[in-house]
């Protein structure tokens, strides 16, 4: 991190020379694993979407056996959906309990058997008063999936990180178990905040524009606070990969593993009203940008690792580091084990499987209802897509004859 940044504040429009809050507040890092590096997620934005594909891949770690491995878990948006129930679930899975029964299966049939934006609605009236759009959303969360959990009583094994962006300072805002806070405002200690990990992933998804920024109690002092209170929004708005937690030498012997369901620039799109589909085409190159930067601060990292890994010849120093990284979009290349993988576990990548069909990469970023199938059909791909991308690039640590797809 810089020494100082400039940024434009969003309360005061003025551009201010920020310099980092001298106070240093630190999580604690989790035990590593008995067996085996420790491993890492990262969970993209993207609606239910991101949400589904999330869950696709945290049932593939669970069917390979690195989900015991787990110890990071950096979230945004539609992925932090996923996040949070598998946070507040991870005591009963470290138990034995099965993952399909207390987190996929609650998340598809809730979203494929009502509309959490038709909810959102009927509760309006309920924003009258004090709470704002936001604050209804985490109720929403709460009620459907959370049951009140709170972030300082989320189980220490993993660090599990919930990111908004802060609308004041232009940074990335963290929601922990330990912490909550950015550099330039400061941090916190989470202990005694009664902060719900339903309110940390409504900040996280708090779209612009859509949603209010959410503002946390004022008897929350944070040690910069001088600077502006903080005004949470869309972790989506300043890094939607969620990479950002991972991305510093310290993680380099974590085995990371990120999921990007974000959007996909479409540069050929159309729109009727000119203003409007300049602003969308505008901000749809802004978080191509952020996306594109994040992405290639880490593939290089994994190809360093590859080449060392496959060269009998011993390289020292540099950075490098095991992982996958992936869209929905994306094309696993033809290597390691992928073909097996593929002959077993065939490739759907659009739905409906037939007819006028569309790549799942394209299916709207919402909050909505969406079909069982659908459903199912991004559960898969997140599935298949983390598989193939262990079967290509890290074989060693994919059964592929000992592997069950999700039904």
């Amino acid at each position: 991190m810089p020494e100082s940044e400039l940024v434009e504040g969003a309360a005061s429009g003025l551009l201010s020379l920020v310099t980092p809050c001298p106070q240093r507040l630190d999580p604690a890092r989790p035990a590593s694993p008995v067996d085996g590096a420790p491993v890492g997620l990262a969970l993209s934005g993207g609606g239910f979407r991101a949400t589904l594909a999330g869950l696709g891949v945290v049932q593939l770690l669970e069917d390979v056996g690195l989900l015991p491995r787990l110890r990071f878990v950096s979230s945004v948006s539609g992925g932090s959906v996923a996040a949070a129930s598998l946070a507040t679930q991870w005591p009963a899975i470290r138990a034995g309990a099965s993952l399909r029964d207390r987190v996929v299966e609650p998340i598809v049939t809730a979203v494929s058997s009502k509309s959490m934006k038709l909810a959102l609605v009927r509760n309006l009236w309920r924003t009258v008063g004090p709470m704002n759009r936001t604050e209804l959303l985490a109720r929403m969360f709460d009620t459907w999936w959370l049951d009140g959990a709170l972030l300082e009583e989320l189980d220490p094994q993993v660090r599990w990180v919930f990111n908004a962006a802060n609308a004041s300072s232009g940074t990335r805002f963290g929601f922990e178990r330990d912490l909550l806070g950015d550099y330039v405002v400061g941090r916190i200690a989470t202990a005694g905040t009664r902060i719900k990990v339903a309110t940390a992933a409504a900040a996280s998804a708090a779209v612009p524009g859509v949603f209010p920024p959410l503002s946390l109690p004022g008897s929350l002092q944070f040690p910069c606070g001088s600077r502006g209170r903080p005004l949470l929004v869309d972790g989506g708005a300043y890094d939607n990969t969620g990479l950002e937690v991972l991305d510093s030498e310290r993680y380099d012997g974590v085995f990371t593993v990120v999921l990007n369901a974000g959007g996909i620039l479409q540069v050929d799109r159309r729109g009727w009203v000119p203003i409007v589909r300049d602003l969308q085409r505008a901000n749809s190159l802004l978080y191509r940008q952020s996306t594109a930067l994040r992405t290639r601060s880490i593939v290089p990292l994994f190809r360093e690792y590859e080449a060392v890994r496959d060269n009998a010849a011993h390289q020292p120093g540099g950075r490098r580091r095991a992982g996958i990284l992936f869209d929905l979009a994306s094309d696993i290349a033809d290597k390691g084990n992928v073909d097996a993988f593929r002959a077993r576990f065939p490739e759907h990548r659009s739905w409906p499987s037939s007819g006028n069909s569309k790549d799942l990469a394209f299916v709207p970023t919402v909050f909505d209802k969406l079909e069982r199938g659908l459903c199912d059909a991004l559960v898969y791909r997140g599935w298949w897509l983390t598989g193939a991308g262990l079967a290509a690039y890290h074989p060693d640590l994919i059964n592929i004859d000992r592997l069950v797809a999700p039904t």
